[in-house]
């Protein structure tokens, strides 16, 4: 196998664990949070203390980041496969093998 080759599948390992990543990165756990946290701002209509309001929302406001940073992670995660797959391309065709298939 030659140096090109063994490129080109190094790329194609870190562009399959980049999607793999990408796809893992959720934002479910976010969005659980997020309604925790508005049972906790509308527990004092229900009888509860007036405190768990104040706290219902530090949940909700730490919840939004928390999103917001799992979706910038899950861009950067779509920029690097992008730039991995066009390493790739440019491999390929220096290589002159072809069209080659991504996991």
């Amino acid at each position: 196998m030659t140096l090109k080759e063994q490129r080109i599948e190094q790329m194609k390992d870190r562009i399959a664990k980049s999607k793999k990543a990408c796809g893992i990165s959720r934002q479910l756990g976010p969005l659980a949070v997020i309604f925790f946290g508005i049972v906790l701002v509308l527990s004092p209509v229900m009888g509860f203390s007036v405190g768990f309001f104040g706290i219902g929302v530090i949940t909700v406001l730490l919840a939004i980041v928390w999103a917001y940073s799992k979706s910038r992670d899950a861009t950067q995660l779509k920029k690097e496969i992008s730039n991995y797959e066009w390493e790739l391309y440019s491999l390929d065709k220096d290589l002159g093998v072809g069209y080659i298939t991504i996991k």
